[in-house]
């Protein structure tokens, strides 16, 4: 709700943009909760934009544990992934020794005829994976043979990690995206809120817009500082 009285032009409350930061908003609405405190017949209004403040500042928190979380998750996954191709390139070189140095007989044909161990290790995560799982699965026809002892608990070991890795990954990348519609749903209530503000304000003094702006002065795209005061980005539109 954007309020202009002429003579003066008298800006009141402006909406967040819907991409501000939530450390952003919740900063403006602990703003707007001391405004609201310091005066005694406004005071009442100051509960809500505490609460709001407090939500706000949860956010903020969560914000920053589901980004660290995708951050070690992706970083466990690279080192996990790096650990994966050269047990995949040790296999391959068993496999061509046992096999006399000949790609062209078994037991290198027995899995490595489709692909080979180098294009192997060059797959996405999830392909790796499923090719991990389906040389597991041929080494498990007889796991008394002397290449499933050796072998499976190696490609096993390797393979699960990078597997359980992706899926943290995975996860990480999921709750960042819910947080994002839970900053997104939080500030289209605080736009609400400061148009309900901005009414109920207007109603408490009525013909002084100054004392109405003042409460609401956090939300000004262009805020007066002091001298004192540092330029800063502000994300309301």
């Amino acid at each position: 709700m954007l309020t202009r009285f002429f003579g003066n032009l008298v800006l009141m409350a402006t909406h967040l943009r819907d991409n501000a930061t939530i450390q952003f908003a919740a900063d403006i609405c602990a703003s707007i909760a001391g405004a609201l405190d310091s005066d005694p017949q406004a005071k009442h209004l100051t509960p809500l934009w505490d609460s709001l403040t407090a939500k706000g500042d949860a956010l903020v928190q969560a914000r920053r544990t589901s980004e660290r979380t995708l951050a070690r998750a992706r970083a466990k996954l690279a080192v996990l992934d790096a650990l994966w191709d050269p047990e995949i390139a040790a296999f391959g070189r068993d496999m061509v020794d046992l096999s006399g140095g000949k790609r062209d007989q078994a037991p290198y044909t027995r899995f490595f005829k489709s692909v080979s161990p180098s294009a192997a290790q060059d797959f996405g995560i999830d392909r790796e994976v499923q090719q991990g799982t389906e040389w597991i699965a041929e080494l498990g026809r007889d796991p008394n043979e002397a290449l499933a002892v050796k072998w499976t608990p190696r490609l096993k070991l390797v393979n699960d990690n990078l597997a359980n890795a992706s899926t943290n990954r995975r996860n990480a990348l999921q709750t960042v995206a819910l947080q994002g519609t839970a900053e997104e749903l939080f500030i289209a209530d605080v736009n609400r809120e400061l148009d309900i503000l901005e009414g109920d304000l207007l109603k408490l003094f009525p013909g002084q817009p100054k004392r109405v702006a003042a409460f609401l002065e956090a939300t000004r795209p262009s805020t007066r500082r002091t001298r004192l005061e540092p330029e800063t980005n502000n994300e309301t539109g």
